[in-house]
């Protein structure tokens, strides 16, 4: 659960390795540029939801101005770790324009710290909008392409004293703020060989328009960089990519080395995931028209310097024609 960050569940499992993936069998490529290489005309729906669905309704009543002191006790109760997220996409594939329709997606992470003196971490966002991918093959292995992305959103990302709450400057801590982005984003994928298809990309995040920038929302321009394979094997085929990507925009350079691994057999996809943070890992179906999978994910990246991992199961079901 990445603030700005919209993924598949297959996505999430890579630790977001997901560059060099040629398939991402749950949603979109990451790369624009391999829109091509996904050439079986596809329209779906998806739905995914974390652990912590109970605390859906409260995180967006937050994000909707509906605070009342029942709400506060419940948030943020002494001790207390909240984390949810829940999406609905809408997407289609061909062989040069992919796109995907993103009518909600809700995020919502809170902790309590400090029992003498509470002290809360609340980020809590709304997004819908649409993405638009298309690609082609320009020279001999290599493609091209362009990731069109826009977005409204609302948000509420804090630190404050939970005492603070009390006095009308503190209520206005947790008004929402807005802002829409629209995104024009490149990406490059250049295959070495045939046999194991080694293969480099290139992709720049966050190009375009923001209509207000907030400070405790970054989303500066990125270059991001990857390596892919896919070794032969006997049943099945294996994908691994080692990218160089950032999630949150505040990771040092060590901790955006992120590394993924894809198996496909059948109908199967088990995928696994690495970076300075955490692990994940999980397992998905695609089988005729049904889809469904789960993802477990522990990371420390919203909790940077201390001890405590969060962790995370996310399940997903999905319709495909």
């Amino acid at each position: 659960t990445f603030e700005t960050q919209h993924s598949t569940l297959v996505t999430k499992s890579l630790a977001n390795a997901c560059l060099s993936m040629i398939i991402i069998p749950d949603g979109l490529p990451c790369n624009p540029a391999m829109t091509p290489l996904n050439p079986k005309p596809s329209l779906g729906v998806a739905l995914q939801l974390s652990n912590g669905y109970s605390a859906l309704d409260n995180v967006r009543k937050l994000l909707d101005g509906k605070v009342s002191q029942e709400l506060v006790d419940t948030l943020f109760s002494q001790g207390k770790v909240i984390q949810v997220e829940a999406n609905a996409d809408i997407f289609f594939h061909s062989k040069y324009l992919s796109g995907i329709y993103t009518p909600v997606s809700v995020k919502g992470f809170s902790v309590v710290r400090n029992e003498a003196n509470p002290d809360v971490d609340l980020y809590s966002i709304e997004e819908k909008g649409f993405t638009f991918q298309t690609g082609y093959e320009i020279y001999n292995d290599l493609f091209a392409g362009l990731q069109i992305r826009s977005m409204n959103r609302k948000f509420i990302k804090q630190r404050f004293k939970l005492v603070a709450l009390g006095t009308q400057a503190g209520q206005d801590l947790l008004k929402p703020k807005e802002q829409s982005v629209t995104y024009a984003e490149p990406g490059l994928t250049y295959f070495l060989g045939k046999e194991w298809k080694p293969r480099v990309s290139l992709f720049v995040a966050n190009l375009g328009y923001v209509s207000q920038k907030y400070d405790e929302l970054p989303e500066p321009v990125e270059g991001q960089f990857g390596f892919g394979i896919s070794p032969p094997m006997t049943w099945g085929e294996m994908d691994l990519s080692l990218e160089y990507r950032s999630m949150t925009y505040e990771e040092n350079d060590l901790k955006k080395l992120r590394f993924g691994a894809l198996y496909h057999f059948g109908s199967m996809y088990l995928s696994g995931g690495l970076d300075g943070n955490g692990v994940s890992g999980g397992v998905y179906y695609g089988l005729d028209k049904i889809n469904a999978g789960i993802v477990y994910s522990t990371t420390q990246l919203m909790n940077q310097g201390e001890s405590f991992y969060t962790q995370t199961v996310y399940v997903e079901l999905g319709w495909r024609l």
